[in-house]
């Protein structure tokens, strides 16, 4: 991993930055801070973490507008140190047409970089493994009313990485600046949740000494349609004519269709393979870049 500048990397930060590419622990962090708001006060720690308080502050989530970015730095900045955590500057992590992994990223990034700009900040960056991030974007594409099978979904994302994006933070913030959180790596080595170690470290660097808040912030398991669900969203949809008709089908599957079923789990098992062997190399090369925990 390329090394520190000191100077930076020892200015306490103003704000710390929490980009939760991974749902579960982008919701563990989220909860934790709603439920430990006296915590947070009496450690002058502002939490901006909600979807609504975003969309509030910066109604238009448009990431390269003067406004918008005067909106947000308003909203990132206050009069103690600020957690902000959030996926909304990510964007989705796979278009329906598949194509690189979080394509839109960028411009929120460099959104966020220019709300800051003269602030000091640090970055974070949770990320999953490649099998449950191609799964759950190819249901959430179904969900949203484009008919693809999985395995044209599969084989759209088949040059999807984490490095463009990590590379990218790493141009706007600086390699000191930037943790990567693995909380696949962190699963399958029976390492703490990813939810804790996020917040112990953003929370640390904001406090400017070690900190155990956050141990508590256990991650629930990701969420999704169902076989059943997503075979009668396939079925359904080649005879719908509008988008207010899929968005009716969307909330009728959701509220009637097996609604208590397993999440849709369509990967074989040579398929998981290439994905973990997708996953150990990305962490490879991340490595060289920023710190990996």
């Amino acid at each position: 991993m390329p090394e520190a500048n000191p100077e930076r990397a020892t200015t306490p930060p103003t704000v710390a930055v929490h980009l939760g590419a991974h749902g579960p622990t982008a919701r563990a962090v989220r909860d934790w801070c709603g439920s430990h708001r006296d915590d947070l006060r009496r450690r002058r720690v502002v939490a901006r973490t909600t979807w609504s308080g975003l969309r509030d502050a910066v109604p238009a989530l448009d990431w390269r507008s003067d406004r918008s970015r005067r909106q947000l730095r308003e909203y990132l900045t206050g009069r103690g140190p600020v957690l902000f955590s959030s996926h909304a500057p990510l964007g989705p992590a796979y278009r329906h047409t598949g194509g690189p992994l979080y394509p839109t990223a960028p411009a929120g990034v460099d959104g966020v970089a220019a709300a800051l700009a003269d602030v000091p900040w640090t970055l974070h960056l949770t990320i999953g493994g490649h099998a449950e991030t191609v799964v759950e974007s190819w249901v959430a594409a179904v969900r949203g009313g484009h008919r693809v099978s999985f395995e044209d979904f599969l084989r759209a994302t088949a040059e999807g990485s984490w490095v463009p994006l990590v590379e990218h933070l790493v141009r706007v913030a600086g390699s000191d600046r930037v943790t990567v959180h693995d909380a696949a790596a962190a699963a399958a080595s029976g390492r703490p949740d990813a939810g804790p170690a996020v917040l112990a470290a953003a929370l640390g660097q904001l406090l400017g000494e070690p900190t155990t808040l956050g141990s508590d912030a256990a991650s629930a398991p990701e969420r999704h349609w169902s076989a059943r669900q997503v075979e009668v969203a396939l079925t359904a949809l080649p005879h719908l004519r509008s988008w207010d008709e899929r968005r009716a089908l969307r909330g009728f599957v959701d509220r009637t269709v097996d609604t208590d079923g397993e999440p849709v789990r369509p990967l074989t098992g040579a398929q998981r393979e290439r994905l973990a062997a997708r996953d150990a190399d990305d962490r490879a090369r991340l490595s060289t870049l920023v710190e990996v925990r």
